[in-house]
């Protein structure tokens, strides 16, 4: 599995993972909520997507899209003191830019063996 882009198998737009605890959840990005970015992300997103030649949005799907192995490393790598600030920062950008356009479900079981997704 790539580190920078993750693809959903049944092409319906939807990621499965699985949780540290092995539960399922699934994720997809919706660019529609992108104006849900808090402003201060925002500016800095447009600036570090201006260095990249790209636009905002290109940017922000990117980040959306980085698997959760790629935001595992970055986060260690601030952790352990390895990270230079400008990535420290980026970090956070890219963490409110999943939050604000990712649609995320959660598997859950409602009845002994039938399970629904459920989320935000």
């Amino acid at each position: 599995m790539p580190l920078f882009k993750r693809r959903d198998d049944d092409g319906d737009g939807w990621t499965v993972e699985r949780m540290s605890t092995g539960e399922l959840f699934r994720w997809r990005v919706r660019m529609e909520r992108i104006d849900n970015i808090l402003p201060q992300y925002k500016e800095a997103l447009q600036a570090a997507a201006r260095e990249e030649g790209q636009t905002l949005e290109e940017y922000v799907e990117w980040a959306a899209n980085l698997s959760t192995d790629r935001m595992h490393e970055t986060r260690g790598r601030i952790m352990n003191g390895r990270a230079s600030q400008r990535e420290a920062t980026l970090y956070s950008c890219w963490q409110e830019a999943r939050a604000a356009v990712q649609e995320v479900q959660y598997r859950m079981e409602v009845r002994p063996g039938k399970f629904a997704w459920s989320g935000r």
